[in-house]
C-alpha cells in the first residue's frame, strides 16, 4: 500500500513539474541588446565590416541573421519608440528625437514592457532611454520595475548635467561614459542571476557608439579600427558577457536575445562614425543607409539557423514577441506584424512594405524590392573630400536635394540608378499609397492601414 502511495504521489509531482516545464516554455526570456548609431555593416557577420565582434558573429551563425531589416526610424527617439510599441513613431507621437523638452512618450500606447507585464514578466531597462526625461515619463512609468542608466544620449545635458538613475534615484552626475558600457553589461548580469527562476525581460540599450565614443582600458587600442573599432569591440564583449551568463544559468533555449541598433551610422562623425556598408548615407536620411541596420535573432531550438534576406523591421517585434509568450495585443491597431513562422520555421516574411519616414512625413517607401523617394532635401557627408582634423574627426555637412526615384533594391542596393523613366507608373502608384498612409497616421493615430501588409 505504502508503495503505491509512494508512486502515485510520484507521478503527481513529476505532472507538477511537467505542466511548470510546459508553463515556463511559453514564458520565454527576452533580451534586447540595442546599439545607439551602430550601422549595418558594423559587425563582422555583414558584409563590409572593419571590426572583430567573433561573439556577435557566432549568435549570428547559429540564429537568424536579416540582411534587409529596418529601425523604424533613421533617429534615436522615433526608433525607440516604434520599438517598444510596434508603430511608426509619429502614430507613437514621437516623430523626433527629444532634446530640452517636457514631452514624453504617450502614455495611452503601450510598451512592450507593460505587454509582458501582463504575463508576469520582470521587467528592466539598463541603458539609454532618450524617451522623455521628466520623471513622469521615465522607464518606471512604462512598465518597467528596474532602470539603471541614462534618461537620453550621454552626449546631452540639460542645465549642465547628465543624471545616471538607479530606478527613481538619480545615483551619479556627468559619469565618466569610458565606463558605461561596463557598467551596463555587469548590471546586465547580474540581472540575468537575480532573475533566473521567472521569465524576465531585459532591455539593454548601450550608448555606445554614439559619440563622443569612449572605450574602457579593458579594450582601449586593441581593435585595428581605431577607437570606433575599440567600442565595438567592447560592445561585443558585452553581449558574450549577457550570452555566457544566460548558458551558465541553463536559459540558453528559453531565451530569446536579440541585437540591434537605432539607426545607421552618423557618417558627419569622419573617423568616429560606424559603416553603413554598401548603402547610401547613414543617420538622418531616408536612403538605406539610414534605415537598415543588424538584425540577429538567437534562440537554439526555436529560431532558425538561416539568412533572411526577405524585408523586416524593429516594429514586427512587438507584435512576435507577443505572439510568442501568448499575450493579447492592444485594442488598436500596430504597425508591426507578427514574424515568428519566419523565425521558427523559416517562411517568408509577412511584411510586405515599409515607410521610411522624416519626422512626421514619409519621404520613400518601399513594396518587394522596389523603393521610391519623393523629391526632397537631405544632409550629407563625404569623407572622401574632406581632411578629417580634430580629435572628433567631425566632417563638414552639405545639403543636396534628391529628385523623385525609383530604385530596384534587389539590383541596386546602393540607390545609385534612378529608374523612374522606366517605372513611371508604379512611381504614380506607390506615391498615392505613401500620400494615403500619411494621411492617415495623422488623422487617426489608433487605426493604421495595413492591408496591404498581411
Amino acid at each position: 500500500m505504502k508503495t503505491k502511495l509512494l508512486l502515485v504521489l510520484g507521478l503527481i509531482i513529476g505532472s507538477l513539474f511537467s505542466i511548470q516545464a510546459q508553463d515556463r516554455s511559453k514564458t520565454p526570456n527576452i533580451i534586447i541588446i540595442y546599439m545607439d548609431d551602430m550601422g549595418y555593416a558594423d559587425l563582422g557577420c555583414y558584409e563590409g565590416s572593419l571590426n572583430a565582434t567573433p561573439a556577435i558573429d557566432k549568435m549570428a551563425s547559429e540564429g537568424t541573421i536579416f540582411t534587409s531589416f529596418y529601425a523604424g526610424s533613421n533617429i534615436c527617439s522615433p526608433s525607440r519608440a516604434a520599438l517598444l510599441t510596434g508603430m511608426y513613431p509619429p502614430r507613437a507621437s514621437v516623430p523626433r528625437v527629444y532634446l530640452d523638452t517636457p514631452k514624453g512618450i504617450n502614455y495611452e500606447l503601450t510598451t512592450l514592457a507593460e505587454l509582458l507585464k501582463t504575463k508576469d514578466y520582470a521587467t528592466a531597462l539598463i541603458g539609454k532611454w532618450h524617451l522623455g526625461y521628466h520623471d513622469e515619463f521615465l522607464p518606471l512609468n512604462h512598465g518597467f520595475d528596474t532602470f539603471y542608466g541614462l534618461p537620453h544620449s550621454h552626449d546631452l545635458k540639460v542645465n549642465g548635467e547628465l543624471p545616471f538613475y538607479e530606478n527613481e534615484k538619480i545615483i551619479e552626475r556627468n559619469p565618466d561614459p569610458a565606463q558605461l558600457t561596463t557598467r551596463y553589461t555587469e548590471k546586465a548580469v547580474e540581472y540575468i542571476k537575480k532573475n533566473k527562476d521567472k521569465p524576465f525581460f531585459l532591455y539593454l540599450a548601450h550608448n555606445m557608439p554614439h559619440t563622443p565614443l569612449a572605450v574602457s582600458s579593458k579594450f582601449e587600442g586593441k581593435s585595428e579600427n581605431g577607437l570606433y573599432g575599440d567600442v565595438i569591440m567592447e560592445i561585443d564583449w558585452s553581449v558574450n558577457q549577457v550570452l555566457e551568463e544566460v548558458k551558465k544559468q541553463g536559459l540558453e533555449e528559453n531565451t530569446l536575445i536579440i541585437v540591434s541598433s537605432d539607426n545607421g551610422p552618423s557618417l558627419k562623425q569622419g573617423n568616429h562614425a560606424g559603416n553603413a556598408g554598401i548603402f547610401r548615407e547613414g543617420k538622418g536620411t531616408t536612403f538605406e543607409g539610414g534605415h537598415r541596420v543588424p538584425g540577429i535573432f538567437y534562440m537554439p531550438g526555436t529560431v532558425k539557423q538561416q539568412i533572411v534576406t526577405d524585408m523586416t523591421s524593429q516594429i514586427d517585434i512587438f507584435p512576435t514577441i507577443a505572439a510568442m509568450v501568448q499575450a493579447e495585443l492592444p485594442e488598436y491597431k500596430i504597425d508591426g506584424v507578427n514574424m515568428l513562422s519566419t523565425l521558427k520555421e523559416g517562411e517568408t516574411s509577412p511584411r510586405r512594405e515599409f515607410f521610411y519616414f522624416q519626422g512626421k512625413t514619409v519621404e520613400a517607401y518601399r513594396k518587394g524590392n522596389i523603393k521610391i523617394h519623393k523629391l526632397h532635401k537631405y544632409r550629407s557627408s563625404y569623407p572622401e573630400n574632406v581632411v578629417i582634423n580634430g580629435e572628433s574627426g567631425k566632417l563638414k555637412v552639405f545639403k543636396k536635394e534628391l529628385e523623385a526615384s525609383v530604385f530596384n533594391l534587389d539590383k541596386d542596393p546602393s540607390e545609385k540608378e534612378n529608374i523612374i523613366n522606366k517605372k513611371e507608373e508604379t512611381y504614380q502608384k506607390y506615391l498615392k499609397r505613401m500620400k494615403s498612409f500619411n494621411k492617415k497616421l495623422n488623422t487617426n493615430k489608433f487605426e493604421p492601414e495595413l492591408k496591404e501588409t498581411k
